[in-house]
């Protein structure tokens, strides 16, 4: 079954701006198209293919969807664009953010290439363990490891893309399908602890809306494998972005420009960000984003 529609996602909005702001977009569930700009996801249950496409500066999608399954149409719509309105960040609200970017030249182009939003996993799960599997590693061989992790995964139909991987998935593969296949290393321990609270129920991945950044961060750090710096960086994703996910890419970069090639401090990091407030993860990605790629980000149209 084909099925065909259109979505509206919030305005302004971009959607190579939003899939391009950081690399999700290189792992299952996602493949990024660069040439037509498309975004496909594999979702479950059931086994479904999304194309997900801006065939304009409107804040319009198309939506491709594909399909075995003999749910009904409408019921496979709303499942699919839920998944779709949560991966593509719809509920971020750029508006403070898009009034700091015009008072600080750095991040002036952000408001004109309609970014700000960050592509997250249609599941919180899929997060997580991707950033488990990208810490103290390069990101290039942490796309490695989620790509032959996602092996055990079912692909969609009519696609060579993969699934993410269940918990139950991930368990009866088990340590020896982690370490000398997926090359995840001594993370194996912390992703099979993790997806057997998960499935015995001692974690909860209902995130509330309301929790503070503190809470939230908390909530992260409690996980296993998850550490201050990544439980930061998690929490940037899901909008409470008021800390700095200080790391050595952060310290090299800002050692580059501010600091003649010297490594600063993460207390001098922190400084330098503390005007940008409740912004200060974003104000500082974006910065950087600018900086490492300018052709694709300062010159967007």
């Amino acid at each position: 079954m084909d099925l065909r529609w259109t979505l509206r996602a919030p305005s302004p909005f971009d959607l190579a701006s939003t899939v391009l702001g950081h690399g999700f977009h290189q792992v299952p569930p996602f493949c990024w198209d660069h040439e037509s700009r498309r975004l496909d996801i594999a979702l479950r249950p059931p086994l479904m293919h999304v194309s997900v496409a801006q065939p304009t500066r409107k804040p319009v999608l198309d939506l491709v969807l594909r399909t075995r399954s003999r749910r009904s149409p409408a019921s496979l719509r709303r499942q699919a664009g839920r998944a779709v309105a949560r991966a593509l960040d719809f509920d971020r609200d750029l508006r403070s953010f898009y009034d700091v970017c015009r008072s600080y030249e750095p991040l002036g182009w952000v408001p004109r290439a309609r970014a700000g939003r960050l592509l997250r996993c249609p599941d919180l799960f899929a997060d997580v363990v991707i950033s488990i599997c990208g810490t103290n590693i390069q990101w290039k061989q942490a796309v490695r490891c989620v790509h032959l992790l996602s092996g055990i995964a079912p692909k969609a139909p009519g696609a060579s893309l993969r699934c993410f991987p269940t918990p139950q998935e991930i368990i009866e593969a088990g340590a020896d399908h982690l370490v000398d296949t997926a090359r995840v290393g001594y993370r194996h321990r912390s992703i099979l602890e993790f997806c057997r609270k998960v499935t015995g129920g001692a974690v909860d991945l209902d995130l509330d809306p309301s929790m503070s950044g503190v809470d939230m961060r908390a909530f992260f750090r409690s996980l296993p494998g998850i550490g201050p710096v990544t439980a930061r960086y998690l929490a940037c994703l899901h909008h409470r972005t008021d800390e700095l996910a200080v790391d050595s890419l952060v310290l090299r970069y800002i050692g580059d420009k501010y600091h003649r090639g010297r490594r600063p401090s993460v207390k001098a990091v922190e400084r330098r960000y503390a005007p940008f407030g409740e912004h200060r993860a974003l104000a500082y990605w974006f910065e950087f984003l600018g900086d490492v790629d300018p052709v694709t980000w300062r010159g967007w149209k």
